[in-house]
């Protein structure tokens, strides 16, 4: 139950950062998609000119999405309806049109003979070329990671889980995919039926693999302890990063708490106040294993769940945002916040990290580029929130939730040069 607890506190989580900005957030990146000065428009007496670089998406380390990937072949995107939607549609950000690659007459995407077709998807991305997708059948009660060339051509089934028994139910994750592997979660749960005809679950395994997408060989990296798995933050070659969560003694249970704080007390606060964390390192083939981070150091949790990009990880101790890069094993630090705020959050894309700070009324938000250290600040409009918050990105663009002129938050894209100039004008949907 413990890892159904934590699945549902990360949900929580990305949820919480989507929608309150302040409360949740090589020798540099490789491939440069434009260069430009720009200026902070924060409307701050200070405003200095500033050499801002966007980059193009990291062609290793490519996490799988559930709702939005980044399309190397296309420049846009990848899209479909989390559960509901079977196949995917693409869209163009600079034509702003959707279509679904498929080019079929008269096909309804409703079979894998449909090159848009993947079944129920849970996690996919685009990755040298191809579609890598984990799919649920059989009711959600099997799991398959399946693939197909991105140009089109038949669906390819390279690891399939069915449950043997039928209180079973094998629903398994898709991390991503890095250096020519798959990373996934085998998930098992075991159910019973109650007296009143409900189903409880009984039993849970978990384990972390890698699947190699030449030999398609499977190698168990870590099975489940207490009932629970590290969260994966990133990997890259042979080093991966994880971060593991352990409630202090005496904690009172999450609803209990819940039921004693006063209203509008941010949820995650019982994380802070009872969640023990460390971040740490791990070398696929030695195993050996090198703290990072852990609470001894004053360690700020983030619930963004954009906390690694291409090499890198962030993290932040005390007022200072840090990043650790997994191929030199070193760390930087990148930034450090020029007043004690009450909130922090920080997020990483596009060879930035946004780091966002505040109070209950007021937010602040800089970027800051990870070669060069070069910082912008971010327009947040006098408000107590990040004015777009970053979900998604591509080449050029990124989408994000912005508040339209009704106050109803809803997803637009906006190019990443607009992002930085806080040209929110330039936002479509």
């Amino acid at each position: 139950m413990k890892r159904r607890f934590l699945a549902f506190l990360v949900c929580m989580a990305v949820l919480l950062a989507s929608f309150t900005g302040c409360y949740s957030a090589q020798d540099g990146p490789s491939t440069l998609s434009s260069s430009q000065t720009m200026q902070s428009n924060s409307g701050s007496a200070a405003e200095n000119s500033v050499e801002i670089r966007t980059y193009d998406i990291p062609e290793e380390n490519v996490q799988a999405g559930t709702r939005y990937v980044p399309s190397p072949t296309t420049g846009g995107f990848w899209m479909w309806t989390l559960f509901i939607q079977n196949y995917i549609q693409a869209y163009d950000p600079v034509t702003k049109s959707t279509y679904i690659p498929c080019y079929q007459t008269g096909c309804e995407h409703s079979d894998a003979f449909c090159s848009a077709y993947f079944g129920e998807i849970s996690g996919l991305a685009e990755y040298r070329g191809n579609f890598y997708a984990m799919i649920y059948y059989n009711d959600d009660t099997a799991s398959a990671f399946v693939t197909r060339p991105v140009s089109g051509g038949p669906l390819q089934i390279l690891a399939s889980w069915e449950p043997e028994n039928d209180n079973e139910v094998y629903r398994c994750g898709f991390y991503g995919l890095s250096f020519g592997k798959a990373y996934l979660t085998v998930s098992k749960e075991t159910y019973t039926l109650t007296e009143d005809g409900q189903q409880e679950l009984v039993g849970e395994e978990y384990s972390d693999c890698s699947f190699d997408l030449k030999t398609g060989k499977m190698m168990e990296l870590m099975r489940d302890v207490d009932g629970t798995l590290p969260y994966m933050y990133g990997v890259w070659e042979d080093s991966v990063v994880y971060q593991t969560l352990e409630t202090v003694k005496g904690a009172p249970a999450f609803e209990d708490w819940v039921a004693q704080q006063p209203e509008g007390t941010p949820w995650d606060l019982y994380g802070r106040q009872y969640y023990n964390y460390r971040l740490y390192s791990r070398n696929l083939k030695t195993g050996d294993e090198k703290t990072i981070v852990d609470m001894s150091e004053n360690f700020v949790w983030t619930a963004d769940p954009h906390k690694s990009w291409g090499q890198y990880v962030v993290y932040q101790v005390g007022r200072s945002v840090y990043v650790y890069d997994m191929e030199t094993q070193t760390v930087k630090e990148l930034f450090t916040y020029d007043q004690d705020w009450k909130n922090y959050n920080y997020m990483i894309l596009d060879g930035h990290v946004i780091a966002i700070c505040g109070t209950g009324d007021t937010c602040r938000a800089w970027a800051i580029d990870i070669a060069d250290e070069s910082v912008v600040e971010l327009d947040t409009r006098g408000g107590n929130a990040i004015a777009i918050t970053p979900e998604y990105e591509c080449n050029d663009y990124i989408v994000g939730l912005l508040a339209n002129q009704t106050g109803k938050v809803e997803e637009y894209y906006i190019s990443k040069e607009d992002f930085y100039r806080s040209n929110y004008d330039g936002t479509f949907s």
